[in-house]
């Protein structure tokens, strides 16, 4: 199932329809306009009618949730819509498109789909031409609302954009737009504009389609004529054409529930390796590992209090981490969401470098702090290559306010590029999400409705301490060449990442122009950041967002649950690929 969200367009309507004669048809009967009204539900709900209109579509034929969709003959004078669905198994396995039924039942609002529902008695008046599809184009314009063309059989002529796939694997939907749309705040600073955009604007630009079938976990999963598999996937970006459907409601919004075959073009294909790294350059990296616990120091090991459920899935997802971070061919990785259980053999940061070794001809090491990296149950970390880089001075950790709880403690350390016997302090860091908000809404980190969420009282707060940290040179080496990257859980123009720019770090921007690390109800945006000192920043030679994890389905990645045994196969393989939620960030340097 899909959920619908946005379009645009001119409403075309015909003119009456022209049905043969009625059969055992009478005149007594309610208009479907008059029964949808023009509020969001029926004024009439609850009435025993009659009403009467021609079949558009059959939706979720065979499913508990068949039923039919009927036009009025003729356009009535209010603005209410024209179509109904008619909630019923029978009639959905015995009409199609183009009768003219007489149909008696009750009003009722069936998730916040008005509809005629315990039906009595339905009577064919005649047959007609299947109805044409009114045309539609995104985004929806201003004059009109979803409400009135609930029902109505749309047509996109437009090609569309696919913008969210997160629920293609459970429900079988994924949002369209006319673009890819952005997170408000990646592309404008937080405040009413920016919570107009998000709640707004955008919506009238957004679509969810839906595969019609009304099942959980569909297997086999396709799109369009396409088998999902672990090498034919569908990405964000990727664009869709001949779009057609019946909009529907239920409590999640609006959903478009196809009548014919939507044609789906791979027009963002997935990246190759990341741009190869220049002799004698220096390239640092940030990778969110999604998690990574091995479940060692409990009993037992699995399942890991946030990561694997099984051994099996921890292999998954061992090999699909090794093959992405081998890829990056960086001299020095910060990792996130690490199982914060201690740097001994067994432990999972010794655990992913072990395999990581395995298989790359330039091994990593891993950075041992001398204190617990605070309470929570992931840390950050730093990987480095001996071959590329030696470790100076100390391994640095702020463990105090405001690091103490939620912002994870940053750890800082200082390392000497072999080629060019520059010294570069790397920062690695990871600020509290923006879930789970207080509940008391005078507190400061309560959501201020300004599009930045909750807790970013505690980002920024974060963002200044850790600055001023940094000028403190905490691991014993002077130098003036130091970078704080990783995820901030802020996006690119709310407060946290300009606190920084106000404190003279400059903001790395990736080549393209628009860049994004994460997708999250259909925008993209980026949590993830690299900002440098005024003297390592002039020695950027490139930045990039390798996106090789949020524009792919989430069902790509290792784990196994809701997919059945040749799912778990076929969706799988040891690739970069949806290795994690978020996209790596890369910084290469040439001094």
């Amino acid at each position: 199932m899909f959920k619908l969200f946005v379009l645009r367009g001119a409403l075309l309507l015909g003119s009456a329809l022209p049905v043969t004669a009625a059969t055992a048809c009478d005149n007594a009967f309610t208009a479907i306009p008059d029964i949808q009204g023009t509020a969001d539900s029926s004024p009439l709900q609850g009435r025993q009618l009659t009403t009467r209109g021609v079949v558009t579509a059959v939706v979720y034929p065979g499913s508990t949730a068949a039923g039919i969709v009927l036009r009025a003959v003729e356009r009535a004078d209010n603005a209410g819509a024209d179509s109904l669905f008619i909630a019923d198994n029978e009639a959905a396995a015995v009409y199609q498109a183009g009768q003219l039924l007489q149909v008696s039942g009750t009003v009722a609002e069936i998730n916040q789909l008005t509809a005629l529902a315990q039906i009595s008695d339905i009577k064919l008046c005649g047959e007609t031409a299947a109805p044409a599809p009114v045309t539609l184009q995104l985004p929806l314009a201003e004059q009109q609302n979803w409400e009135q063309l609930e029902g109505a059989l749309l047509r996109f002529e437009q090609t569309l954009t696919v913008n969210d796939t997160y629920g293609l694997g459970r429900y079988g939907e994924i949002t369209l737009a006319d673009t890819r749309l952005m997170t408000a705040t990646e592309v404008m600073t937080p405040g009413k504009d920016a919570v107009a955009m998000n709640t707004v604007q955008q919506l009238r630009h957004m679509l969810v389609l839906d595969d019609g079938s009304y099942q959980q976990n569909p297997d086999p999963l396709r799109f369009g004529e396409t088998l999902l598999t672990a090498a034919n996937t569908l990405r964000v970006g990727d664009s869709v054409s001949k779009v057609e459907g019946v909009l529907l409601q239920d409590e999640r919004g609006y959903r478009l529930v196809p009548t014919n075959t939507a044609h789906f073009h791979s027009t963002n294909p997935r990246p190759a390796a990341p741009d190869a790294k220049p002799a004698k350059a220096l390239r640092i990296a940030a990778f969110n590992v999604l998690n990574y616990f091995n479940g060692a120091g409990q009993n037992p090991a699995f399942p890991t209090r946030r990561g694997a459920s099984t051994a099996a899935e921890l292999a998954r997802q061992q090999a699909k981490t090794v093959s992405a971070l081998a890829a990056l061919d960086a001299d020095v990785i910060g990792l996130l969401e690490v199982e914060n259980n201690g740097y001994s053999q067994q432990a999972a940061l010794a655990h992913l470098t072990n395999a990581l070794n395995k298989v790359t001809a330039k091994p990593y090491r891993f950075i041992i702090t001398a204190e617990r990296p605070g309470s929570d149950a992931i840390k950050v970390a730093l990987l480095y290559r001996p071959s590329a880089v030696s470790v100076e001075g100390k391994a640095a950790m702020l463990l105090a306010k405001p690091f103490d709880w939620g912002s994870r403690p940053p750890l800082a350390q200082s390392f000497r590029h072999l080629a060019s016997n520059e010294l570069v302090t790397v920062s690695i860091n990871h600020f509290k999400s923006k879930g789970s908000c207080p509940k008391d809404s005078a507190d400061a980190n309560a959501d201020q409705q300004d599009g930045q969420a909750c807790w970013n009282a505690l980002r920024t707060a974060s963002a200044r301490a850790l600055s001023d940290w940094l000028a403190t040179q905490p691991t014993g080496v002077k130098t003036d060449k130091q970078i704080i990257l990783g995820d901030l859980n802020a996006y690119r123009l709310e407060d946290p990442v300009r606190a920084l720019e106000q404190r003279s770090w400059h903001y790395l921007s990736a080549a393209e122009g628009r860049q994004y690390s994460y997708v999250y109800r259909g925008r993209s945006g980026s949590l993830d950041h690299a900002l440098a000192s005024p003297a390592l920043a002039k020695q950027l030679h490139s930045m990039q967002h390798w996106a090789i994890n949020a524009d792919e389905p989430v069902l790509l990645d290792y784990n196994t649950e809701f997919k059945s045994q040749q799912q778990q196969k076929l969706l799988f393989a040891p690739t970069p690929y949806r290795s994690s939620d978020h996209d790596p960030l890369i910084a290469t340097f040439q001094f």
